[in-house]
């Protein structure tokens, strides 16, 4: 499934790219991006493209921190509707409740979770890619989508805010320092899943444009700009595989149960849907594979065990199959999904 996200998510790029001396409507037609993308704000791009193009980007212009630089621009009103309905609520942890629910009405394939461990709160942040997805390091996409949420509390909260922590799934690389003036931190890299954190009493901040009536009206807009109405039990289901799939072996029944299904309730669903479990699971395992064995240093054993997988040799073989070389060998590569920091040395 191909997802989309406004073209608002290239806020910043023309200026850093001809500051650069690139060409940025060269740069989006060899991604497949339209141009006019670059003036429409509104105008729908797939998200892969939009990842492609930060990775080129990035590499063509020797700007190891481009994505953090675009997010640093990113305010509420840079989402849309969903972001000014943020503005609207009576503290800054319903706004990243409102967030958190409506976020796919700006970019489709992106979930986020909350969960609140005392006084503080992790923000979990997926990203999901169309299993023919073109290629590209996730590095500079994962800054973007951290960057760019932490930019958007920021202007909630107060302006120098910083968040508590901050992880990515890509390894680190180049010179770390950089991350700094963004984060007030140099972030966790290699973990299982995109994070920051949030102490309670700065989600228990009272925001000042609190309007009800704004907000009911915010939401119903928000609400019809919500992406595939007609498939969304496959979407929770997808996001539950990726979640779990670090418990060990995962099958139907143990993702029913986390939703309260039984497994036949399960299927039925997933085949209404023109979906199943298999499918899900292999598409979850391809997406998370890709980030695990091109942008992470962490042992193929571990990343077998990661995906659920029984051993090394039975993670191998799946890969093989799924993209035409062992895991050893991609990542032995010194293709395009290198990070241009680790090519430099």
């Amino acid at each position: 499934m191909v997802n989309f996200v406004r073209a608002a998510t290239l806020e910043g790029f023309v200026d850093l790219a001809r500051g650069a001396g690139a060409d940025p409507v060269r740069l989006c037609e060899a991604v497949g991006i339209p141009p006019s993308a670059l003036d429409d704000r509104d105008e729908r791009i797939r998200n892969d493209a939009v990842a492609a193009l930060l990775d080129l980007a990035a590499r063509q212009t020797g700007i190891d921190d481009l994505a953090l630089r675009m997010a640093s621009r990113r305010r509420p009103s840079s989402w849309g509707a969903v972001g000014l309905l943020m503005t609207q609520q009576k503290t800054v942890g319903d706004a990243m409740r409102a967030g958190a629910r409506y976020i796919a009405s700006y970019s489709e394939g992106i979930a986020v979770e909350i969960e609140t461990y005392g006084e503080e709160a992790v923000v979990w942040l997926d990203i999901a890619y169309d299993p023919g997805a073109m290629r590209f390091d996730p590095a500079q996409r994962n800054e973007l989508v951290v960057g760019g949420s932490v930019n958007v509390l920021r202007w909630l909260i107060r302006r120098d805010w910083r968040p508590e922590r901050v992880a990515f799934t890509h390894a680190a690389w180049g010179d770390l320092d950089r991350y700094r003036p963004y984060f007030g931190r140099v972030p966790q890299f290699d973990q299982d899943r995109l994070n920051f954190v949030v102490r309670q009493a700065d989600m228990d901040v009272d925001l000042p444009d609190h309007d009800p009536e704004a907000a009911r009206l915010l939401r119903q807009l928000a609400e019809q700009q919500m992406p595939d109405r007609e498939r969304p039990f496959s979407r929770a289901v997808a996001l539950t595989i990726s979640q779990r799939l670090a418990e060990g072996a995962l099958n139907a029944e143990a993702v029913a149960a986390a939703l309260d299904l039984d497994l036949r309730a399960l299927q039925r669903r997933l085949a209404a849907e023109g979906s199943s479990f298999s499918d899900l699971l292999n598409t979850v395992r391809k997406d998370l594979a890709r980030t695990y064995v091109e942008s992470s240093r962490r042992p193929l054993a571990e990343v077998a065990d990661l995906l659920g997988f029984s051993s090394l040799s039975a993670f191998s073989q799946w890969y093989s199959r799924a993209h035409g070389q062992s895991p050893a060998v991609r990542r032995a590569g010194d293709g395009p999904h290198k990070p241009a920091g680790q090519r430099r040395g």
